[in-house]
């Protein structure tokens, strides 16, 4: 190996430091989230809470709701005036950013990811179908 392979080594490994934990970086702390109760195809209005290991957000549907972001799956709760409550649970799935960081970071940026409860998001709409309204 020549000295400027060896200068190159740390140039890379600062690099891939740098570049890991990008979810991190890039992703607040916080998501928006879309919800709709739909029957027979249109939104109705209810009353629904979101809960997750951070917290439990009250909002009215159609509507948003911004909730803390967590790796564990989001439950949302509605009830509507004509129906009992019903839940849901929403996936925390793998950002854009993770998916990058796991490729450029590897298997550590990813971790760090994790740790940080940034490398994971749900879904940012998300449709609820009444069970009664088939």
């Amino acid at each position: 190996m020549t000295i400027q392979n060896y200068l190159k080594i740390p140039v890379v490994a600062l690099a891939v430091a740098y570049l890991s934990g990008c979810a991190s970086l890039l992703n607040e702390d916080t998501q928006e989230i879309s919800v709709r109760v739909m029957c027979s195809g249109k939104a109705v209005q209810s009353y629904c809470v979101a809960e997750n290991s951070k917290g439990s957000w009250s909002f009215n549907s159609p509507g948003k709701v911004t909730v803390a972001g967590d790796n564990r799956g989001l439950n949302i709760t509605c009830k509507t005036q004509f129906s009992q409550p019903l839940t849901v649970k929403a996936p925390a799935l793998p950002s854009w950013e993770m998916a990058g960081n796991l490729l450029v970071g590897g298997i550590i940026g990813g971790a760090v990811d994790l740790y940080n409860n940034k490398g994971l998001r749900y879904p940012e709409n998300i449709d609820i179908s009444h069970s009664l309204c088939k």
